[in-house]
């Protein structure tokens, strides 16, 4: 699940700052400007969510947290060349909300159910992968981009406006994300408790706090 969300993090990332750029023609200071508001939001929430951790679990907050994301891309799939900059902030912002309730708690679930002693390792091998998972999204997503503008400029052939097959890939991109964290919503709601052996459970003083660890 957190590998979904990644993947829908790095499509908000690299994909909409390109269509902003490529179809909107805004500047990439303007286009930084317009994606502020998605890290302000998720700045929000991860405080938020790393309280509601421990009261909630994270099977409910991932759950919340992977609808929002794929709510969001959903509508982000209908994107056309007049479509208004408020709808692009307000879908971006609600992508980053749902990504720090969904984030933070997946990356504390994943330690949380690893042995104490383990700790040290799991920390630099899901970094790792997780690194893993940010190239392959970079790849696959700009990618798929390209391949279904060629196919859309092809179909439509040599007459047709070549911005409509632009925006036709840009939608599909956000909906190929769109099912990739609506899968990620179907796989929380099968997510448990971890399970720890008595020696590996945490004093009350020493248990961790989410809210320490959102920058993870």
């Amino acid at each position: 699940m957190t590998w979904t969300v990644q993947l829908s993090l790095f499509c908000a990332l690299l994909i909409v700052p390109l269509y902003l750029q490529g179809m909107k023609h805004y500047t990439a200071l303007e286009t930084g400007c317009i994606l502020m508001p998605q890290a302000l939001c998720a700045g929000i929430g991860m405080p938020i969510s790393g309280r509601l951790f421990y009261k909630i679990g994270a099977k409910r907050l991932a759950f919340i947290g992977l609808a929002i994301v794929s709510s969001a891309l959903f509508i982000l799939s209908s994107v056309s060349v007049d479509t208004s900059l408020s709808l692009i902030i307000v879908s971006i912002c609600t992508l980053g909300l749902g990504m720090s309730f969904s984030m933070m708690p997946l990356n504390t679930h994943v330690l949380n159910s690893a042995p104490r002693r383990l700790v040290s390792r799991v920390t630099p091998l899901t970094t790792a992968a997780q690194q893993v998972i940010v190239l392959f999204a970079v790849a696959a997503l700009t990618g798929y981009l390209t391949s279904q503008i060629t196919s859309y400029a092809t179909i439509a052939g040599e007459g047709a406006n070549p911005l409509a097959a632009i925006v036709a890939g840009y939608g599909d991109t956000f909906f190929l994300s769109a099912c990739i964290a609506s899968v990620g919503v179907a796989l929380s709601l099968i997510l448990r408790k971890p399970r720890l052996k008595e020696e590996d459970q945490l004093d009350s003083g020493d248990e961790p706090n989410p809210a320490m660890i959102m920058g993870y």
